[in-house]
């Protein structure tokens, strides 16, 4: 779920420990069956979770021949732009200008963008896609039923209201009433906060803002950027008062690959080139206009 003074950019190169044991074998000539043991990998976190391999943009084999594929979960304020529900309709926005350099990349014609319900993209359940974008928090949990790519995008916890409601230290946090998303970290951070009151989870990211300006609930909370370019469209209505920083800093975002592709490589390829020259920063700049560096801090110990 994902800026503590401004937006980080890059992929953390922490690696997992592997831990083996050998067999013994006697000193006759017939030796005992092996008694090694299966490397074992422990996911502590977002460095842990996500695949390292770096490969060639030249090697990347599309699911549909000369087009790359890719799937979201509509809206996406500020990452997706055009449509919040028409994905022939997008025409900007960071996560879709990542898409298109992709394409551009792999040497491909056409480019698709998919929509696809958050729960099904995390869980593994989508089919037939060459990768997902869609502001996705790395997690080890989630890297059992897919694969990550090398994060791309950092966020903390963003929390907008309707104007003139202040939520500014953990104590307001925990009186009013709080809406989420189901199936994000941000549920996570909301049980580390306990408030007074259950708040309220939806299915979709529209209904939980059409419910904030319905006063059904005080105050949504999902990635800090979401809700900075949610603000931005509500004209006034909304505004973004404060963000969580917690241990283990901000959310990690990661492209979701289909657990075993032999795209990996190829993908974090392209997005190590795009690092390396600055491009992806540039592109947040454009896309994500707001500096949530500017945003208080309520610091989650």
């Amino acid at each position: 779920m994902k800026f503590r003074s401004t937006i980080l950019t890059g992929a953390a190169l922490t690696l997992a420990v592997a831990l083996t044991a050998c067999g013994s074998s006697s000193g006759s000539s017939a030796s005992k069956p092996s008694t090694t043991k299966p490397p074992v990998t422990k996911c502590a976190g977002p460095a842990d979770a996500y695949l390292k391999t770096v490969g060639s943009a030249s090697s990347f084999k599309p699911v549909t021949a000369d087009t790359l594929t890719i799937a979201t979960s509509l809206p996406g304020p500020g990452f997706f732009e055009g449509s919040d529900n028409d994905p022939t309709k997008i025409t900007s926005g960071y996560e879709y200008d990542i898409a298109k350099a992709m394409q551009k990349a792999f040497g491909l014609k056409n480019l698709v963008i998919r929509n696809e319900g958050f729960d099904a993209i995390t869980a593994g359940q989508v089919t037939k896609y060459d990768l997902a974008l869609s502001q996705i928090s790395i997690t080890c949990d989630r890297a059992k039923v897919v694969d990550f790519s090398m994060p791309y995008f950092q966020s903390n916890q963003g929390v907008i209201v309707r104007k003139g409601t202040k939520v500014s230290t953990l104590a307001e946090a925990k009186s009013v009433q709080w809406g989420v998303q189901t199936g994000t970290t941000a549920i996570d951070l909301l049980n580390k906060i306990a408030p007074s009151k259950s708040p309220r989870v939806y299915q979709q990211l529209p209904d939980g803002f059409t419910a904030l300006e319905a006063g059904q609930i005080d105050a949504f909370l999902i990635d800090t950027a979401i809700n900075l370019g949610e603000a931005a469209r509500s004209k006034g209505k909304f505004e973004v008062v404060s963000q969580f920083e917690q241990p283990g800093g901000p959310d990690q975002y990661g492209a979701i690959i289909p657990k075993g592709s032999a795209n990996v490589g190829a993908i974090n390829a392209v997005f190590k080139q795009l690092t390396d020259s600055g491009e992806i920063k540039t592109l947040a700049t454009k896309d994500l206009t707001a500096d949530p560096g500017n945003i208080p801090v309520i610091t989650i110990k």
